[in-house]
């Protein structure tokens, strides 16, 4: 494939992406409906009528704790928390039963609690620009996720499953510590676009072929493997656009 014709690709790809994360691509026509609701940023004015908050955005807003009046709103579908100093998330989380669209990005997490894992009608998870060192398993209950960014954080191993997400189609998880995939990796046969670049990856499971399918992107930069290995992958891969630094003469 010439540099034209593969920065084309990326560049669909990456629009594809784009509008999973703004409308929940590959969701029904209420993700549509849920993009004409009021998007409210004042807590304050929020209150006024609870019930009628279906989007939040609190973004910028010096928050170190998630406030508890957000718990007040039943109905809350999407909830915008980033680029505050949030180091914790509490278990309540789990009353947000409604939460379809969750972004966490740019704060401070260390950690992910079991109970986000009961937020089983999310299809949007952003986790990105934290110092997050593990994921618990529970997130494998968020079955209806078609995106998930956990990049830029702490983590050395995903949890296995993570293979329980089989309608995930973008997942980004570069510039973290991980050294191996599970081998449950090669469930997620809807993923469009994967992004690992930056990574300490050694082992590439076998299953990750199944992917070969659907995946037309896969970002495996800055991260050493040798001629072998990128051989192997791309055998496994045949069809996907395998971004590759240059190879090394590692294991």
């Amino acid at each position: 494939m010439n540099k034209l014709a593969r920065s084309l690709k990326i560049l669909f790809v990456f629009l594809i992406c784009s509008l999973a994360t703004e409308v929940g691509f590959g969701q029904n026509a209420d993700s549509l409906q849920l993009q004409k609701e009021k998007v409210f940023t004042s807590l304050e004015t929020a209150l006024q009528t609870p019930d009628n908050v279906y989007r939040l955005n609190l973004e910028k807003q010096h928050l170190k704790t998630i406030p508890d009046e957000i718990f007040k709103f039943k109905n809350l579908q999407e909830l915008n928390l980033s680029k505050n100093n949030i180091s914790q998330i509490p278990d309540r989380i789990s009353e947000l039963t409604q939460l379809k669209i969750l972004n966490l990005s740019h704060n401070k997490l260390t950690e992910i609690p079991p109970d986000i894992g009961d937020l089983d009608n999310m299809y949007i998870l952003n986790l990105s620009h934290n110092k997050i060192y593990t994921l618990p398993p529970q997130l494998g209950l968020l079955v209806k996720l078609s995106s998930l960014d956990i990049s830029v954080n702490r983590l050395k191993m995903l949890p296995p499953t993570i293979g329980n997400l089989v309608l995930l189609r973008s997942f980004i998880a570069n510039k973290n510590e991980i050294t191996e995939l599970p081998a449950e990796i090669g469930n997620l046969q809807k993923l469009n676009y994967m992004d690992l670049w930056g990574n300490s990856i050694t082992v590439f499971p076998i299953e990750i072929g199944k992917l070969s399918k659907n995946l037309n992107v896969l970002d495996m930069r800055v991260i050493a493997i040798n001629f072998e290995k990128q051989k192997r992958m791309q055998d496994l891969l045949p069809d996907t656009d395998i971004i590759f630094s240059k190879s090394c003469n590692c294991q």
